[in-house]
């Protein structure tokens, strides 16, 4: 016996009969269901940018045009600071939540114009013309705030 291994002996064993053509068939099917998940995953980033992109752009709803046959309704000065009161208070709420940084710049810039505003009506607080802009200027507040908020929730639900 000049071999010590007996290589002779190991040419007859060999990998079972189809064992070579089943490895390379799991290769392949893996290798297809790889490139199936990176295309789903792939339309999953799409379908989320786009659903985002639709969020942050979503128009304002506009009010229903009045009826203008109806008679214009006239309202007191009184109402008209009382409506402004409660518009204040809501904000007043809004104004102690954190605020999206994409709407920080647009809701400075509403609050330096209710500040002129306000400075308008202590020169003339009777003037009526004065306290509807500020209550739609309120509002205008109040909607801003309030959609930063359910965005803000929107993406805390998504975490």
């Amino acid at each position: 016996m000049d071999d010590a291994i007996d290589f002779d002996r190991l040419e007859g064993s060999g990998p079972p009969e189809g064992l070579w053509p089943a490895i390379a068939g799991e290769l392949d099917r893996r290798r297809r269901h790889r490139f199936a998940r990176r295309v789903s995953a792939l339309a999953a980033l799409v379908a989320v940018v786009v659903l985002a992109s639709v969020f942050v752009q979503m128009p304002t709803p506009t009010s229903e045009p009045a009826d203008e046959s109806a008679a214009p309704v006239e309202v007191t000065l009184a109402e008209l600071r009382a409506i402004s009161a409660r518009l204040e208070a809501g904000l007043a709420d809004h104004r102690q939540r954190p605020v999206d940084s994409l709407e920080l710049e647009a809701l400075l810039w509403l609050e330096a114009e209710l500040a002129w505003l306000d400075e308008q009506l202590a020169d003339s607080p009777a003037d009526r013309d004065l306290w509807r802009q500020r209550i739609e200027l309120l509002a205008e507040l109040n909607r801003r705030y309030a959609d930063g908020d359910w965005r803000r929730d929107m993406l805390l639900a998504s975490l």
